[in-house]
């Protein structure tokens, strides 16, 4: 079942399980099964693929270089994670290498192959994703 789907019924069966002439003990049980299940449908159909430990690793000292404004590290592994197709790595990668000059005073280098296929990595395509992506590069 897509995604779409799974909200579009998950937020019908949220307003009918609040008007019903069921006992509303009974009800609310029943509602609590349905929603939590069709909730973990969704959050699995929308999932990114698994990444390896060192991913994971790589992703989170890019991080910490980033909360300690070591921009330059930062970005080459975001860079390098994102040219191995981590979403989370790409966003921030495509956003660094977009905003660089006024947000982090230098600019970070980045092939029109490389960007657009960390924006693809990102979900950065078709509608409505396409319109989000283009606020999220816009100059700030």
């Amino acid at each position: 079942m897509n995604p779409n789907a799974i909200h579009r019924r998950l937020a019908r069966l949220q307003r009918e399980c609040n008007v019903s002439a069921i006992p509303v003990l009974l009800l609310s049980a029943t509602c609590a099964v349905v929603v939590l299940v069709l909730a973990l449908q969704a959050g699995t159909a929308s999932a990114q693929p698994a990444h390896s430990a060192d991913d994971t690793q790589t992703f989170d000292a890019a991080m910490m270089a980033y909360e300690r404004n070591h921009w330059d590290a930062a970005y080459a592994a975001f860079a390098t994670l994102a040219d191995r197709g981590h979403p989370e790595a790409a966003r921030i990668a495509v956003q660094m290498w977009r905003h660089g000059p006024a947000v982090y005073r230098t600019s970070f280098a980045a092939s029109a192959q490389q960007v657009e296929r960390w924006s693809r990595s990102w979900g950065c395509v078709g509608e409505p994703a396409g319109r989000a992506c283009l606020l999220a590069l816009r100059a700030p």
